[in-house]
């Protein structure tokens, strides 16, 4: 193993790499100086649910595309690949798109397997269930922000992390193992607002996604299963409203 910290086979400029990475880290700190989190603190029949959740949304989807931008430009900059090779859209026909969706509803089905059994198993020990009851969405445009938001978090977190990231970190280490392990840290420490407890599905999810990119060497899969995994509340808030 060997560390480049000029990162001389990267995807972007070293500079572009910790200004990002610096970017991501600064989450907790852009929560907190927007008041972002103030929605859990209301109650789901709050007059002014509507407004903080709205807020949240907006605040979350804003920092994910600006982390997008952050690592377009130093890709587009450096230029050593193109935006379709980092996604993986070689899909070789038909037969190819059939093979990526496939696997992405595998994910999905494996996503909703990890998720059901940390609500079973953890559920009982997060006592703060009620303040995370009230970032549900409650009315149709708070489920239209959500689903925003869930969409944004698929593309973004998937092309941010097990694209940029990964490949940086495989650069600067010349290890796939270890660049996956920065990677999943990074991503992990943007969800520590949710509280301890719900890390353990979040690294369990970055690992299969981390696994499904490598594995088919394209970032469609867990794009597909990432933002209809977190969409699903609101798809399931239209099915019974609308």
């Amino acid at each position: 193993m060997r560390f480049d910290w000029r990162l001389r086979d990267g995807i972007a400029s070293p500079a572009n790499f910790v200004l990002l990475v610096s970017f991501l880290l600064s989450f907790p700190l852009i929560l907190r100086l927007t008041g972002a989190l103030a929605v859990a603190y209301l109650g789901p029949q709050s007059p002014e649910h509507t407004h903080a959740f709205l807020r949240l949304c907006l605040v979350l989807t804003g920092f994910l595309w600006t982390a997008f931008i952050i690592a377009f430009a130093g890709v587009r900059n450096r230029g050593a690949i193109t935006l379709r090779q980092l996604i993986g859209t070689d899909w070789r026909g038909t037969t190819g798109i059939a093979a990526h969706l496939g696997v992405a509803v595998l994910v999905l089905v494996v996503m909703a397997l990890i998720g059901n059994a940390s609500a079973a198993f953890l559920g009982p020990f997060q006592h703060d269930s009620k303040a995370f009851q009230s970032m549900v969405a409650q009315t149709p445009t708070e489920a239209f922000a959500f689903l925003v938001l869930a969409l944004s978090a698929g593309f973004v977190e998937e092309f941010v992390f097990r694209g940029y990231i990964q490949r940086q970190c495989q650069a600067l280490f010349d290890n796939t193992a270890l660049a996956s392990l920065a990677q999943i840290v990074i991503f992990t420490y943007g969800h520590f607002y949710q509280g301890w407890l719900r890390l353990i599905p979040v690294i369990l999810i970055a690992v299969v996604v981390t696994l499904t990119a490598l594995w088919r060497k394209s970032l469609i899969p867990g794009m597909v299963a990432h933002g209809l995994g977190d969409g699903l509340v609101s798809f399931m808030f239209f099915f019974k409203h609308l």
